[in-house]
């Protein structure tokens, strides 16, 4: 009786398990697509701690009247910019490894952009130390081995837990340096423009219209600062939520396939391109 139930039911068994492989990779795929997508927002940026540091160069040269191309001395924030650059590439990477994962198209995947070492560095508040060095070393590592192994959707979950942690850890490392440090400098960007106009306008050599454009250039430049701060921190707010949705993903890894875990993921999805729209909205202001 047993046999004769599985000879009759074993080819709609195995498609109703071929149904729910692909529910689980489709849901996956989409949260990690998005995910990708809104990572990617990076390259949109137009600040950068070798900008600030220019920026900060020539508002000296202007206040003391010199001319000199040798005082901006900005090799650290160059680094600064490299190392945040390499970060940013293995999140971008993971993402991608785990879109083509769930999409079975992991043979189409490139490593390259991950072979770069990284070694701790600190400057000023920026700091790259030993956790976010294994962090990104770990990172390489699940990707190159699901290159290398051919990694298909029953490994997925594996793929997942295994890079929840570090993930995690490199996410909150692009997210503070943005967010906190660059942002924080443009802060301190707005208050020595302030100072500066200010003192134009009680200049007595100056005449009204002198002072009057003045004031115009400097709501002006506050307005440039002020865009460049929102599309930080609401690129910060995109990083902080796919930290959380990939969490999510790892907490409930064992309602993969159910219509719970489905609409889990896909609200994050959903929320993370609001975010993207978000972004969009202000850097085209």
């Amino acid at each position: 009786m047993i046999k004769l139930f599985f000879k009759i039911n074993l080819p709609i068994l195995l498609i109703a398990a071929g149904l729910y492989g692909c529910v689980n990779l489709k849901t996956i795929n989409v949260f990690s697509s998005t995910a990708l997508e809104s990572t990617r927002k990076f390259e949109d940026l137009e600040y950068s701690f070798k900008q600030n540091c220019l920026d900060n160069c020539h508002n000296k040269s202007i206040t003391d009247l010199t001319l000199d191309p040798q005082i901006c001395d900005c090799k650290a924030n160059e680094k600064a910019d490299s190392i945040t650059l390499v970060i940013y590439q293995a999140i971008k990477g993971y993402f991608d490894g785990l879109a083509k994962l769930s999409d079975n198209k992991l043979t189409s995947y490139k490593t390259d952009p991950l072979s770069k070492p990284l070694a701790a560095f600190k400057y000023g508040s920026f700091s790259l130390d030993k956790t976010h060095v294994e962090a990104y070393s770990i990172i390489s590592g699940i990707l190159l081995r699901a290159f290398t192994d051919k990694y298909r959707g029953q490994k997925l979950k594996e793929f997942i837990i295994a890079g929840n942690d570090p993930i995690k850890t490199l996410i909150g490392f692009l997210d503070f340096n943005l967010s906190a440090n660059l942002v924080g400098k443009l802060n301190v960007q707005i208050q020595v423009n302030k100072e500066i106009y200010f003192d134009l306008t009680k200049d007595a050599t100056l005449s009204t219209y002198d002072k009057r454009k003045a004031v115009e250039e400097y709501y002006q430049l506050n307005d440039k600062i002020e865009r460049r701060q929102n599309e930080l921190l609401t690129y910060s707010k995109t990083l902080k939520k796919l930290a959380e949705g990939h969490q999510t993903l790892v907490d409930n890894i064992g309602k993969m396939g159910t219509d719970e875990f489905k609409e889990m993921v896909i609200s994050y999805a959903s929320y993370i391109q609001n975010l993207n729209s978000e972004f969009n909205k202000v850097a085209n202001k």
